[in-house]
């Protein structure tokens, strides 16, 4: 698969799901991406807090700020589940990162509560998704068609449920990344 040098944002707040941005992060980069973590605000340059489960989990930091880069600087977007959507769902360069993501049809590869993100973007009616079984009124309600299943592919859009599905999610992903073309750098 060609993947080799494209770049993947990783739109990442406080309370990440742990498994849903390492492993995914580790599949893109050992396949030969470049994964930047792209933070909602000033202290996650500092700090973005990982959970696991319930437990605390591992910290990051941003590596870019969301409002200092556009889908033009990456080839796809990863959004992590866990607390994290819900935290940054309502910031306007979020919303404005992922609408022109979706606007440039560039991959999105969405797991868990990664979906609330794209429902406050608002560009979920008319689209074929999953994501966590708790947010499945929140899909439908947005006007867009939620299919309990591990992997729902829908043009540009890769999702998934939770962190057991990630090995499948992984190489949807890959293949998705591989049949695009690279950004224009």
């Amino acid at each position: 698969m060609d993947i080799e040098g494209k770049r993947v944002a990783a739109l990442v707040g406080d309370g990440f799901e742990e498994s849903e941005l390492f492993e995914p992060k580790r599949a893109l980069e050992e396949a030969g991406a470049i994964v930047t973590i792209v933070g909602a605000g000033e202290k996650s340059l500092q700090k973005i807090r990982g959970k696991k489960g319930l437990d605390e989990g591992q910290s990051v930091k941003a590596e870019e700020l969301v409002a200092d880069v556009t889908a033009d600087d990456f080839d796809a977007l990863l959004i992590p589940g866990g607390m994290s959507p819900d935290h940054i769902r309502t910031n306007k360069d979020v919303q404005r990162f992922v609408k022109d993501f979706d606007a440039a049809k560039k991959p999105m590869f969405v797991i868990c509560h990664g979906p609330q993100i794209l429902i406050s973007a608002q560009v979920v009616r008319g689209r074929t998704l999953t994501g966590f079984a708790a947010i499945a009124d929140d899909i439908r309600n947005a006007g867009g068609l939620y299919r309990d299943q591990p992997i729902v592919t829908d043009g540009n859009w890769v999702t998934s449920r939770h962190p057991g599905d990630i090995p499948m999610f992984n190489r949807a992903m890959l293949e998705k990344l591989a049949s695009t073309a690279p950004a224009q750098v």
